[in-house]
């Protein structure tokens, strides 16, 4: 059976990919990143924060992108502020995106994107195009971070898998030969579901979508660190057939 244990990722370092990425395609594969459509709505300033004296602030999101660019899932990776979360998402699930394409061909894709709020508005600073690596969420006072992922050193438990199978690999797929590794990375929620599963490595169209596709349905015991729930970025590597 492929696969090994959860590996909790240290820091938030999620690829963009969701069922291709670039850097998971043949280096022949011309691989073009999805677009925001220009015209999408931004988020707005919340009104309530102005009276609290709170004048910025920002909240980060990830985004998994069909291949018709449609917002399919998206999730609160931090935030300084609850109402900047909130005013991201009520925008961001309506939103529009210019698919990505892998050799011509249309492909669904992940992001995360961070919006800066200032009293003007709000702006994209980390955006699709960039292929951003996040690797912590800094801040000071009304700058900081009051949600953001847990470490994998702070969890008061290991990540235990309760439900979902290993992905499946058809006899007729090991007789002619396809093997390979694929490695899928992931969220888990605070209620130990899986979001946003997306590949960041892998040799073959049906191993990848097989192991996202088992990733999908995989359940976990809820997570904690210091008595709380937390989210957590997480990966997993599988082994199909004989390769090292």
């Amino acid at each position: 059976m492929p696969g090994n244990s959860i590996i909790p990722m240290k820091n938030l370092r999620s690829l963009l990919s969701l069922v291709l990425l670039a850097a998971a395609v043949p280096a022949f594969a011309q691989f073009e990143s999805a677009r925001i459509a220009r015209d999408n709505p931004m988020p707005q300033y919340p009104g309530g924060l102005t009276l609290a004296g709170i004048t910025k602030g920002y909240a980060v999101v990830a985004v998994s992108i069909d291949a018709e660019g449609k917002v399919q899932d998206s999730l609160v990776l931090a935030y300084t502020q609850p109402q900047f979360a909130r005013a991201t998402l009520e925008v961001v699930n309506r939103w529009v995106f210019i698919p990505a394409k892998l050799d011509g061909a249309a492909v669904p894709v992940r992001t995360e994107l961070r919006f800066d709020f200032t009293l003007e508005g709000a702006v994209i600073t980390t955006n699709v195009t960039n292929h951003f690596l996040f690797d912590h969420f800094e801040g000071m006072g009304d700058n900081a971070a009051v949600y953001q992922p847990g470490h994998a050193n702070q969890l008061d438990q290991p990540i235990v898998r309760v439900a979902g199978e290993a992905p499946q690999y058809a006899l007729k797929a090991a007789k002619a030969g396809i093997q390979g590794k694929v490695e899928v990375h992931f969220y888990i929620d605070e209620q130990g579901g899986v979001r946003l599963p997306a590949i960041s490595a892998g040799t073959n169209p049906y191993l990848m979508e097989q192991a996202v596709t088992a990733v999908r349905h995989w359940k976990f015991a809820p997570l904690t660190s210091n008595g709380r729930p937390v989210l957590i970025a997480a990966a997993q590597e599988f082994n199909f057939g004989d390769a090292r």
